[in-house]
């Protein structure tokens, strides 16, 4: 099933690439704030699947492109990205694995068809890239969590972008504030995927077009760190709860910088397409750069 939500944040589920609105089936649909409610549906996901499935089943729905798309997690409690987490680099030893590590995003969400902005971060910042990324929805509370147990916490799985400004001075002061955590650089969505259509979360197509053009096109099956692994180390340290977003990380070959008026398109096999647009509040052209072991744009 795909969740997400649409218009003044209606709770929608999509039927034959049309959007059924199944908002009356949820207590309270109209009192909750957009995070809180998505997090109950995920928390109460086993008994409201069948209301779910009841409404949509009498109804054709809604036109995809006739109505207002929203990120379905409008406000999350954590927001944890990888750090540095799939094997892309030239010449990569798969028998020295890059250490695991996260950090959190921010505030930042956007949905489809919203817009990206690039603030001026001074001249430590040559170049802004969106990172297309595989990310999962935690579905109950998770703490200490065996690696083999891990895949029964995930609710559903999700585009995800990780938009990041790159160049020597943002990177020498490794703050993921000024190079990760800007407003809008977050843009996920459109639909929460639920975890049984996609049974592996490691053999799955990651997909960036930058104006209309293929960037990059990676399968998850290069993760250093699998997403069971990632659950069972973030859990030693925190509790993860429904409604949670844990992003994997990109693989880096073809990143792409964007800059004012750009688009870009990015797609995790076929959990619908999310867009955004782009606009600048800094420079107009940016020093094309990428790090180490990949092609400049």
């Amino acid at each position: 099933m795909r969740i997400l939500y649409f218009d003044d944040y209606k709770l929608g589920v999509v039927k034959n690439g049309n959007i059924v609105d199944v908002s009356s089936a949820v207590e309270n649909h109209g009192i909750l704030p957009p995070n809180t409610l998505m997090e109950s549906v995920i928390a109460n996901f086993d008994s409201l699947r069948p209301k779910f499935e009841e409404i949509a089943a009498k109804s054709e729905g809604v036109p995809w492109d006739s109505v207002r798309l929203r990120a379905p997690l409008p406000r999350p409690h954590y927001m944890l990205c990888a750090f540095s987490n799939y094997l892309d680099r030239e010449n990569s030893d798969r028998k020295e694995l890059p250490a695991i590590d996260f950090f959190h995003k921010g505030s930042g969400v956007i949905g489809d068809g919203d817009t990206v902005t690039l603030e001026d971060l001074g001249e430590g910042a040559t170049a802004y890239q969106p990172e297309p990324e595989f990310a999962y929805v935690i579905g109950k509370n998770a703490r200490y969590v065996k690696e083999e147990d891990a895949l029964d916490y995930i609710f559903g799985y999700m585009n995800f972008v990780d938009v990041s400004a790159r160049g020597p001075g943002v990177q020498g002061r490794r703050t993921t504030f000024m190079h990760k955590g800007m407003e809008t650089w977050a843009p996920m969505g459109p639909a929460i995927v639920t975890k049984d259509e996609y049974p592996d979360p490691q053999n799955i197509q990651v997909k960036l077009w930058r104006n209309g053009e293929l960037r990059q096109d990676y399968n998850t099956s290069d993760m250093a760190h699998g997403v069971a692994k990632q659950i069972a180390w973030l859990t030693q340290y925190v509790q993860l709860e429904p409604g949670d977003i844990v992003s994997c990380g990109t693989h880096h070959r073809g990143l792409s910088n964007i800059n004012n008026g750009d688009k870009f398109e990015m797609e995790v096999a076929d959990f619908g397409r999310l867009h955004c647009d782009v606009v600048s509040y800094g420079p107009d052209k940016l020093v094309a750069w990428a790090p180490p072991g990949t092609k400049k744009a």
